[in-house]
This record gives C-alpha cells, sequence and structure tokens, in this order.
C-alpha cells in the first residue's frame, strides 16, 4: 500500500473514531497503535516513552496551577461582585448588561486561561439577569459565548503555553501577542452590542429609571474588580517585568487567588475541594490529550507521512497565503470535534516544519492559531462552547437558539481573524514594543 494511501486512511480513522465519541486522548493513540501494528511494528517501542517523558516537561507545571487560580477565583463569587459592579455602571445604556457581559467575561479570561469557566460562570450570573430585564435571548446567549471564548486568547492563555512548548516559541511573547487581539475582539463584540441595542432598544433595554445608581454607588463598585485587577498585575506583571518565569507567576497567582478568597472570607472547604478537583480533572484531561497526541505524531513521522504532508501542504496554489489558509481551515473543521487543548497539541508539530519552511513568525502563526479556535468553538453544529452554554441555560432553550445568537459574533472574529492576518502588527506590536 502507498505511503499516500496510508496517510489518507491514519486521518480519516482518526476523525472517524472521535465522531463515534471516543475520547480524544484514545482516539488519537488508539488509531496510532492500531497502524504502527500494522505497517510498522518496531515503532511502537517508541510508546512506552511518550507516556513517560511527556508529562516531565518543567513549563507544564503553569497549567495546573493557572487552573487553580481560575477556578479559586471562579468559585469563591469574585465574579458575581466583578458583574454586579458592571451592571452599576453600565446597566442605564440600551444594551449595557451584554456589554457588561462581554467586559467581565475579559477581565475574567485574563485570571483563568481557558475558556468553560468564564462561559458556565457568566452563563450562570448574567443570562438570568439578562432575561429578567427583558434582553433578547440571541443578544443575550451570543455574548456569553464570544466573550467566555476570549479565555483562551487573552493570557494567561493555557493553550498559548502548549503552543509555545510544542514550537519552542517564548511563553512571555505569546501572551504579549494575545493582548491587543484580545481586546480588539472583547471592544468588537462591545460596539456590536451597543450599537444594535440603540438602533433595537427592544433587544437590549436599558435599565428603569428607578432601578439606577447614583455616582457614589457606581464609584464604589468599581473598588469590587480588584482583585482581578491584582491578579492580572501579579502574573502578567510578573512575566512581562522579568521577575519570574511563567511557572513562578502562576504559583504567585494561585496563592493570590488563595489570599483573595481569605480576605472575601470565601475560602471554605468545599470552595477549595471543588477548586482541585476540577483542575484535577482539567490536567488530567489535557495530559491525557497530549500523550495521545505525542503518539500519534511519533507513529506518523515513523511511517514517513510528514515529509509527505509537508510537501503537500506547500505546493497548494496562492503561496504563503494559500497554504496558512489552508491550515487555518484544518483548524477550524478540527474544532467542531476535538478541543483547542488537543487541537493544539496535535496540529502544531504537523505545521512546524510547513512554518518554519515558509519563514512565517512562530508568535504571529500561534495568535491566528487561537482566534481561529476561537471561531471554531463558536461555529454550529458542534462547537464546544455552544454545548457549554446550552448545559447551563434553562431547558425551555433550544440549541436552534443557541445557533442563532452566535453568528454575528463568528462574524466579528472572522473579521479580527482577517485584520490579524494581513496586519500582523496587531499581535506582534506588543512584544515588540517590550523587547
Amino acid at each position: 500500500m502507498s505511503l499516500e494511501v496510508i496517510t489518507v486512511l491514519y486521518f480519516c480513522t482518526m476523525f472517524l473514531v472521535l465522531f463515534m465519541g471516543l475520547p480524544v486522548a484514545f482516539g488519537l493513540g488508539g488509531t496510532a497503535v492500531l497502524f504502527a501494528a500494522i505497517f510498522s511494528p518496531r515503532s511502537l517501542l517508541a510508546i512506552p516513552s511518550a507516556f513517560y517523558y511527556t508529562p516531565w516537561n518543567s513549563i507544564l507545571i503553569t497549567i495546573p496551577l493557572f487552573l487553580l487560580m481560575g477556578n479559586l477565583i471562579r468559585f469563591s463569587g469574585v465574579a458575581d461582585s466583578a458583574y454586579s459592579a458592571v451592571y452599576k455602571l453600565i446597566g442605564h445604556i440600551a444594551g449595557g448588561l451584554a456589554m457588561g457581559t462581554v467586559v467581565v467575561c475579559t477581565i475574567f479570561a485574563a485570571v483563568t486561561g481557558i475558556t468553560p469557566p468564564a462561559t458556565i460562570t457568566m452563563g450562570q450570573i448574567a443570562y438570568p439577569s439578562m432575561m429578567k430585564f427583558g434582553y433578547s435571548r440571541k443578544i443575550a446567549i451570543g455574548s456569553i459565548g464570544a466573550g467566555g471564548a476570549l479565555g483562551a486568547l487573552i493570557p494567561p492563555s493555557v493553550p498559548f503555553i502548549f503552543y509555545g512548548l510544542l514550537s519552542n516559541t517564548s511563553i512571555g511573547d505569546l501572551f504579549l501577542a494575545g493582548v491587543v487581539p484580545g481586546i480588539m475582539l472583547a471592544v468588537f463584540y462591545v460596539l456590536y452590542i451597543g450599537i444594535r441595542c440603540h438602533f433595537q432598544p427592544h433587544i437590549g433595554p436599558p435599565l428603569p429609571p428607578d432601578q439606577r445608581f447614583t455616582r457614589a454607588e457606581k464609584a464604589r463598585s468599581v473598588l469590587d474588580i480588584w482583585p482581578f485587577v491584582v491578579l492580572i498585575v501579579i502574573v502578567l506583571g510578573s512575566i512581562w517585568g522579568g521577575i519570574a518565569t511563567p511557572a513562578e507567576s502562576a504559583s504567585f497567582g494561585a496563592a493570590g487567588a488563595l489570599i483573595i478568597n481569605l480576605i472575601y472570607r470565601q475560602l471554605t472547604w468545599k470552595i477549595f475541594l471543588d477548586s482541585v478537583i476540577s483542575t484535577l480533572k482539567l490536567c488530567g484531561m489535557g495530559f491525557w490529550i497530549l500523550i495521545g497526541a505525542n503518539i500519534y505524531l511519533n507513529i506518523f513521522n515513523a511511517l514517513g507521512a510528514q515529509d509527505l504532508l509537508t510537501q503537500l501542504v506547500l505546493s497548494v496554489p496562492g503561496g504563503t497565503i494559500g497554504i496558512l489558509a489552508m491550515m487555518m481551515l484544518i483548524v477550524l473543521v478540527l474544532g467542531t470535534v476535538m478541543d483547542d487543548w488537543a487541537i493544539i497539541m496535535l496540529c502544531t508539530p504537523l505545521f512546524l516544519p510547513i512554518i518554519n519552511e515558509l519563514g512565517v513568525d512562530k508568535v504571529w502563526f500561534g495568535v491566528l492559531f487561537v482566534v481561529n479556535i476561537q471561531i471554531a468553538y463558536l461555529s454550529p453544529p458542534f462547537g464546544f462552547v455552544l454545548f457549554w452554554i446550552k448545559g447551563i441555560l434553562p431547558p425551555d432553550v433550544n440549541m436552534g437558539a443557541v445557533y442563532g445568537s452566535v453568528w454575528p459574533f463568528i462574524s466579528l472574529q472572522l473579521l479580527g481573524l482577517l485584520l490579524i492576518f494581513f496586519f500582523p502588527s496587531i499581535a506582534l506590536w506588543l512584544p515588540n514594543l517590550v523587547k
């Protein structure tokens, strides 16, 4: 059997087992073992080393620490205080609660590093509030989904950590590169909501006059977001200031979240236990996916398919633009069946030889990569964020309503991706400024 046919079968088998519902780690690893046993039995000897060496990279310690920090904040109730502050500050504006949801999701993203916490937390807090004041379901659900997806892009982004590890790229530079695109997308969402609700106030009515707040109450409410500000300064400030490595800053952040919970008197045994269990579950999932992806890629290389893939992709018409567009399309398709960690761990090693051959900046490509994963997260029918949102909404909200709410925000994400693609300085300006 030719190498071309084996390579096609290799990828098709992976997609088949994933569509069948097999966990990603076992789908990747199982496919690899099957093909190795049939076509390259000697390469099976490389599999035990993947189990042993993969989890021992020192940079991986940042992941459980950042996740613990985010979970402690999520379970502490601090997000409720932040949403309450935004509610008081801009609730009197048409669409203010939906805009506030995006703002809080953006802030929340800066202390969690992943998508689910902001999506789930704001779905539980913001959706009932917006329904209470007569907001359209579409604008409410869309703002929660789009805002929550920013967790993958805004530092400290766990997807950036995995990408940096696999591509040997500075994680500090990736964190810096994610700031402007993340804020840009958040601004796009806020402007869209504000403009649309200005012309269609019935979909996002302002708070009634008798429920508005004085300037003094608004000023006091700003103080409620201090935990987020402190954590952002501790974590990102220590990295960008050269004070600490990402691993050290992650430990500072986890300790800071613990202290904040003590100050708020929210550090109960249940909150601590829930935070640790959630962290362990996510880390266990992530590390198993990383092991499975490494096994899959080791067998892929042993079969001799990497050179074939590289040459095939480099032959795509349209030069660098055409090749990058094809890679982004692959990521978009994978995003319908896999989570962001799995996509990065699978695609980065596959794409890296192509990126190096083209001379593409790895920091810029990393930002394109993660923005595209956000788009996949919101894309029907299988976008992961859509199912997280559906899981926390009332039973009367069907999946069709969730699908219908995200299209305007997907359009804005595509606009952001195109801007970053054609104007790389959007991503690279801040890293170059700090150097």
